[in-house]
């Protein structure tokens, strides 16, 4: 899809998927507003832990966290703020792109401001720029690619997101009436036209917008801390069967080690008889004996499967048969049984390679 024309700057430090692009009213910018730039100094200081970079850093470009916070306090602050354009960014390199990209001019903040992917949502649908493109091209453009990025951004579940309305069902039944004025009908008013504010009025604002913003803060500070939580908790649990898992192998690799050096010598014999102590009911039953006289035994590997409880050896074997002695690697699997002769049986064929020095 392509929305709009090509429009990129060299500065930009989001990484994420996709991000938005504020464009200020003329006059109404932080670098005009001291108290517009006090609020995003605010959030910078209170989610500096949160944000992988400051608001105030990253402008005109913000993740949707950040412009969900900022609008929010926006709304709280002033009752109502106007933004020139909000339009939907991507990467290119290190270069941000909005071509491509849905876009909403006139972008209003009031009292009706649900969440910035509303007014998004009614420009795609009704707005001209958008008229060439299919509904199903301007659905699975939100459904598969702004959603799953927006709701990974606030860290919020499938049912937060807002229903994209059917085809041809009226825009308004959807979204909440937001009448989007022309950006040039709202003027900047001169120092002269600006009507005398009530400094205790203008405190209880910001005190209430700060105080929405701290249980916003608050709700997003618990629900990270929750997924951070539960990562330790399995990090926990993975290392502690790990610990678990090699002291079964400190307490049983004696064991283990004796029970296969009497293995070993029946299974060269060429005796089936010979075996019948040693193998499980499994596989392992139909285990042909060789024939061959062992020469040395060394236990080269020995692993524990918590899963399937059976411990792996590996032994490297000199096993002479006639007048020829060879070097040969021995594996098998091994599990504890109560009703066998030696309280442990082999549950897997033997399997016989050369001895060869490999990395591991």
């Amino acid at each position: 899809m392509a929305f709009i024309p090509f429009r990129k700057s060299p500065k930009c430090v989001v990484t994420d998927d996709l991000f938005l692009e504020v464009t200020w009213e003329d006059g109404k910018s932080p670098d005009d507003d001291s108290e517009l730039l006090g609020i995003i100094e605010g959030l910078d200081q209170q989610y500096l832990d949160t944000f992988q970079y400051a608001i105030e850093e990253s402008l005109p470009y913000m993740t949707f966290l950040q412009a969900e916070l900022l609008f929010q306090a926006l709304q709280e602050a002033y009752g109502k703020f106007q933004l020139k354009r909000v339009a939907i960014c991507h990467l290119e390199g290190k270069e941000a792109v909005s071509e491509g990209e849905v876009f909403a001019s006139s972008f209003i903040i009031d009292q009706r401001h649900e969440n910035l992917l509303l007014p998004l949502i009614q420009s795609i649908m009704t707005e001209p720029d958008f008229q060439s493109y299919t509904y199903q091209e301007k659905r699975e453009y939100f459904v598969n690619q702004i959603y799953p990025v927006y709701k990974k951004s606030l860290r919020i579940q499938e049912s937060a997101l807002p229903l994209f309305p059917e085809e041809g069902e009226p825009v308004s039944s959807v979204l909440p009436q937001q009448k989007l004025v022309p950006s040039h009908s709202i003027a900047a008013p001169s120092v002269e036209q600006k009507a005398p504010k009530e400094p205790s009025l203008k405190k209880v604002y910001i005190l209430m917008g700060l105080l929405a913003t701290l249980v916003l803060g608050g709700m997003i500070s618990s629900v990270i801390s929750h997924a951070q939580l539960s990562k330790q908790k399995e990090q926990v649990t993975y290392l502690y069967q790990e610990l678990k898992d090699t002291q079964n192998l400190v307490d049983k690799e004696h064991q283990i080690d004796v029970f296969s050096r009497y293995f070993l010598p029946n299974y060269y014999s060429g005796k089936k008889e010979n075996l019948k102590d040693f193998l499980s009911d499994g596989d392992a039953k139909y285990t042909v004996p060789k024939e061959g006289t062992l020469q040395s035994v060394i236990l080269e590997k020995l692993t524990y499967d918590s899963k399937t409880k059976e411990y792996t050896v590996t032994y490297v074997l000199s096993v002479k048969e006639g007048d020829k002695a060879s070097s040969i690697r021995l594996r098998f699997s091994v599990k504890t049984s109560k009703s066998s002769k030696y309280g442990y049986v082999i549950t897997t064929e033997p399997k016989e390679s050369d001895y060869l020095k490999t990395k591991e």
